[in-house]
């Protein structure tokens, strides 16, 4: 039986031992690959990896980081771990070795060609930056104009469907800015009663 692996024992996997054995572990921690782990510290480290060390390096911590962009558009869990490393994105995006590595690792995820996925990545940017169903939903109980007694849920069926229209927006329209005046406009459509609309 195999033991739990511990952050320390990742973080060790990814910086000690041979190159091979590190570019392995590298690969292993791929999303594309079941691994669900989540710690921002060992994606600092995919980080890192991806902007300092060797080539196979670099490329299997690319593919992983591209990987969890891509999961990210889909799964609030990756998403959360994309808002949190979102400001070492911008950083590896500005190293032009890097960024090569990742849009060339993006690319191969099945973008046509590096223009597509350049694109790519500032739409799923835009998306893991999109408001989560409970900030939604806070936003809407404390809006001045909220109507109802208790506080919106998260899991209401009118705030998941403006989710759903923010998602579009972004999906099909990533240039265009939502502004608050448009988002209130959805909401009172989605969530009539919440602003006492019969």
């Amino acid at each position: 039986m195999s033991r739990v692996m511990t952050v320390e024992d990742v973080l060790d996997s990814i910086n000690d031992g041979s190159y091979y054995s590190r570019c392995s572990a590298l690969r292993d921690l791929c999303p594309c690959r079941n691994n669900s782990n989540r710690d921002v510290e060992v994606w600092e480290a995919i980080f890192d990896k991806a902007r300092d060390g060797g080539r196979r390096e670099r490329n299997a911590a690319a593919h992983a980081i591209g990987t969890l962009i891509e999961k990210s558009a889909g799964s609030d869990d990756w998403r959360d771990v994309v808002h949190q490393l979102d400001g070492r994105i911008e950083e590896l995006m500005g190293d032009p070795r890097a960024a090569e590595m990742l849009l060339g690792q993006m690319k191969r995820h099945g973008h046509a060609r590096r223009g597509t996925a350049s694109r790519n990545l500032r739409r799923v940017r835009q998306l893991t930056a999109m408001p989560t169903a409970s900030e939604l939903a806070a936003w809407v109980s404390e809006h001045p104009d909220y109507r109802g007694e208790a506080a919106v849920d998260a899991g209401d069926e009118g705030v998941r469907r403006l989710e759903h229209w923010i998602r579009q927006r972004v999906r099909f329209q990533p240039r265009r800015k939502t502004s608050e005046a448009e988002l209130l406009k959805m909401a009172r459509r989605f969530l009539p009663r919440a602003f006492g609309i019969a």
